[in-house]
């Protein structure tokens, strides 16, 4: 199952290097591939959209309201379809799942990162660790969405996003 391979809402190479003004073949080349090229686009929106989501958190000032900011803030940034379908992609290209998990290997230690300062910060701890609460807070955060495309009744404002974090102040 190719997802961007065809449809009447799917842009061809050729429109793509069209907006571009590049060559078609400059696309191919660079990228190897249209699906290749979303994945890496779809990603690159994800990494923007996490300015925004690291900002709410910056704004809280207790371990509660930072875990509901992120969680909310999180279900609502537009680039997450896009990197859903990425991630569907990655199951039958082996090229693109090699770029899935370069980009993933990012935005998790992106998250690290941004997870221990704030912890260091406001003198928080985590109960099972940054990494594995960056883990689970994306995994939850995927999988929401991938219900709601599906149209399961619910969808992200039934998941529980914001208990996915053991991110506690120090009693």
């Amino acid at each position: 199952m190719r997802l961007l391979q065809t449809g009447p809402d799917v842009p061809t190479v050729a429109e793509i290097a069209s907006a571009a003004d590049v060559y078609p073949n400059q696309i191919t080349h660079h990228f190897g591939s249209k699906d290749r090229l979303f994945v890496e686009a779809a990603f690159a929106l994800l990494l923007r959209d996490t300015d925004r989501l690291q900002a709410a958190g910056r704004r809280m000032q207790t371990a509660e309201s930072f875990r509901a900011a992120l969680a909310r803030t999180a279900l609502a940034m537009p680039s997450l379809r896009h990197v859903v379908v990425a991630l569907s992609l990655a199951r039958e290209n082996e090229d693109v799942r090699e770029e899935v998990r370069r980009a993933i290997g990012i935005l998790f230690r992106q998250s690290e990162r941004y997870l221990d300062r704030m912890l260091q910060r406001h003198g928080w701890r985590s109960e099972h660790g940054t990494a594995r609460d960056v883990t689970t807070f994306w995994s939850a955060t995927f999988g929401a969405v991938l219900l709601s495309a599906g149209g399961i009744p619910g969808g992200p404002s039934e998941v529980g996003l914001a208990a996915t974090m053991t991110i506690r102040a120090d009693a």
